[in-house]
């Protein structure tokens, strides 16, 4: 009959054990977040309606586009473009969350925002009929 000696406690060591590291992330005071936040989308609304375009801003420029378009061709190919604007910058705030992409997604919501005829829009959009 042969005896096995029973397993050791600890694994055995074949050079010295490397101590684990730890990496402590202290995240910002929740009193500093929103005061950051407030501050970002608020120069970024700024800079959306600042006149940089020969007097135009960013929104107005936007705006500018989509009437043209609701006037030329239809409203429902401005609804397009407004769609794919917002959804646009919509993606690249959400993904990036720099300073210049909430500027642009600021631009595109005060854009379709003052541009588009809610109202009329909507009641051609479910019942195609027009005023």
């Amino acid at each position: 009959m042969t005896l096995i000696p029973p397993p050791p406690n600890f694994p055995p060591a074949y050079g010295p054990v490397p101590e684990p590291t730890v990496i402590v992330v202290t995240p910002d005071p929740p009193a500093a977040r929103p005061r950051r936040r407030w501050l970002r989308n608020t120069t970024a609304v700024a800079a959306a309606l600042a006149p940089v375009f020969g007097g135009y801003s960013a929104a107005t420029a936007l705006g500018t586009l989509l009437t043209t378009v609701r006037t030329e061709a239809s409203t429902s190919a401005a609804w397009v473009i407004a769609t794919a604007v917002l959804g646009a910058t919509w993606l690249l705030d959400h993904h990036r969350g720099t300073w210049l992409h909430r500027t642009l997604l600021a631009a595109a919501v005060l854009g379709v925002a003052l541009s588009m005829p809610w109202l009329t829009a909507l009641l051609y959009l479910m019942t195609g009929v027009t005023t």
